[in-house]
């Protein structure tokens, strides 16, 4: 880890005046001004080259970070930790014969990209997992038993949770409310991502099929979990505990940062 630090002083040095503002994609909400996971693409980027980011076009030249969202790649995009989404299993749903792929979330979408024959390099971990490491100043103070962080999709039926935090509310926010829980219960993957990184026993918690099962399995598969157990009820959740700790090589994804992407603008 200090050998990553020292790396990211360097790279910062060289390289300050050629990074392009807008070379980074993350989804966004139609409605909503965020979404917890997909925010968290341009948070630790940024944080990574200590430089402010705009949202690229989608067809612009790219990279691919946080989220299920390889759907939008367009050809050559660069990829890194990024998954595919249960929704899109056919290869008529992309538009691209290569992409430049450093990491991926997990085996299942490595497996899917090599189906497309796509080149994709068996390191694997979701970017949010770099959390703890980039921002030291969290520090783990758990206050309260538990929270519940519903999926975007699911907010309604969470409006009178006891204990809700809702993936729309800003990204600080949410991650001091994980770091003071004793067990996070959510239907977010990353809900169950970032309270994994920060060691905080986590839950998956399914109520709808709103979301395909498929990246959830891909992280937990990812992280050495072939098998996993799901919550269908708040209740259920709170008896079951969290799941078992996962395994992850995070010097592997840390040093298949695509720091050459950014030195090129």
């Amino acid at each position: 880890m200090k050998n990553f630090l020292l790396r990211l002083s360097l790279f910062f040095i060289l390289s300050l005046s050629l990074w392009g503002e807008n070379s980074l994609w993350w989804w966004e909400p139609a409605v909503e001004k965020s979404n917890f996971g997909d925010a968290l693409s341009q948070v630790i980027v940024e944080k990574i080259i200590g430089k402010s980011l705009t949202r690229a076009s989608v067809n612009e030249h790219k990279l691919l970070a946080v989220g299920s969202i390889l759907q939008f790649a367009k050809e050559g995009d660069v990829i890194w930790g990024s998954g595919i989404h249960g929704r899109h299993l056919l290869p008529r749903d992309y538009r691209f014969s290569h992409l430049d792929v450093r990491s991926v979330r997990g085996p299942l979408t490595r497996a899917f990209l090599t189906s497309l024959g796509i080149d994709a390099p068996a390191i694997y971990g979701d970017p949010a997992l770099l959390l703890p490491l980039l921002f030291p100043e969290f520090k783990v103070q758990p206050i309260r038993d538990y929270i519940v962080i519903p999926h975007i999709s699911e907010i309604k039926l969470f409006l009178h949770q006891k204990n809700a935090v809702f993936p729309t509310e800003p990204w600080r926010e949410i991650v001091q409310k994980i770091i003071e829980s004793k067990l996070v219960i959510s239907s977010s993957l990353h809900g169950i991502v970032v309270a994994e990184a920060f060691g905080i026993p986590a839950r998956f918690l399914r109520v709808t099929d709103n979301e395909p099962l498929f990246k959830y399995k891909d992280y937990y598969q990812g992280t050495n979990r072939f098998h996993f157990h799901y919550a269908t009820s708040v209740e259920e959740a709170l008896r079951m505990g969290g799941e078992k700790p996962g395994y992850y090589n995070l010097d592997a994804l840390i040093a298949a940062f695509p720091y050459d992407f950014f030195q090129e603008k």
